[in-house]
């Protein structure tokens, strides 16, 4: 992988680097595998700054958005930024989530996701918003947060399908790069000794295109989506929806009847995961 240059912003929870014409966006905080916490300050509020800068850098042509270590994101940040009170609380919470993923569409330079690990949730959602996604062979892909009661599914039929999505949604399964491939979620999977090599060229050949090309068709394909409910009423109820989801799901019991979030308070995020993944260790899917 090509060395890039950092960038003269500096930033806490990611990485960001240029080489040539191609930015490089790392989430990076590997020790939570990438998790990504919410507000001011947070990892995703340096995502969309990172986004924007590298918009408005007339040398740079093309973004790529990875992670650090073996993860592209676990999901959402628990312990930052995650509302604990009321419905309203929780809206608060995901309108302003949602106003961050308007403002990462709303860019004018193309962005490939290049997913090097496992996409869960809230990091599967952030790799939505961006135009190309890639994987590595060993990654992995899921909406786990379903699996104590959060939401974050209204974007996935948009990419797999109505009964792709309420399967994602409603068994807690996590699939294969090969099968999120087989149903259209991501564009390529690609051996790890050639994964960089590959989103790198990728990332040349888009920033090779003829620029004003590249806006206005992004731009059209991207307000096609909107104008097919992506945007306006079908986001503004999924906001909704998702807020009365977010303020139940700390009732959400595991197997054997304890409050997952009681888990998590008393024993610890270990505990947690494990007492949310009992009743899933085995898959569904053969492959």
């Amino acid at each position: 992988m090509n060395e890039g240059k950092p960038h003269d912003h500096a930033f806490k929870h990611i990485l960001f680097e240029v080489t040539g014409r191609v930015g490089r966006l790392t989430l990076n905080d590997p020790a939570s595998m990438n998790a990504i916490s919410h507000g001011p300050g947070s990892m995703e509020d340096e995502i969309v700054q990172a986004l924007q800068i590298a918009d408005a850098d007339e040398n740079i042509r093309c973004v790529i958005v990875t992670g650090a270590g073996n993860a592209f994101s676990s999901g959402g940040n628990m312990g930052n930024g995650h509302p604990e009170g009321s419905v309203l609380d929780a809206f608060n919470f995901l309108d302003d989530a949602s106003r961050a993923n308007d403002k990462i569409r709303a860019l004018r330079k193309p962005t490939i996701g290049a997913i090097n690990g496992i996409c869960y949730g809230a990091g599967l959602v952030l790799a939505m918003q961006l135009d190309l996604l890639v994987a590595v062979e060993d990654a992995r892909f899921g909406m786990i947060e379903t699996r104590f009661g959060g939401c974050g599914v209204e974007l996935l039929p948009f990419f797999v399908g109505v009964q792709w999505a309420k399967f994602l949604a409603l068994s807690g399964e996590l699939i294969t790069a090969k099968k999120a491939k087989e149903i259209g979620l991501i564009l390529e999977v690609i051996k790890r000794d050639n994964f960089h090599q590959k989103v790198n060229d990728l990332a040349r050949r888009v920033a090779a295109m003829p620029p004003h090309g590249v806006v206005f068709n992004r731009r059209l394909l991207n307000e096609t989506s909107n104008m097919a409910a992506w945007a306006s009423t079908q986001k503004q109820l999924a906001i909704a929806t998702n807020a009365i989801v977010m303020s139940l799901h700390r009732d959400a019991r595991a197997s054997d009847g304890r409050v997952l979030f009681d888990i998590l308070a008393q024993e610890g995020w270990k505990a947690f995961k494990e007492a949310r993944d009992e009743a899933f260790k085995s898959p569904w899917l053969e492959n």
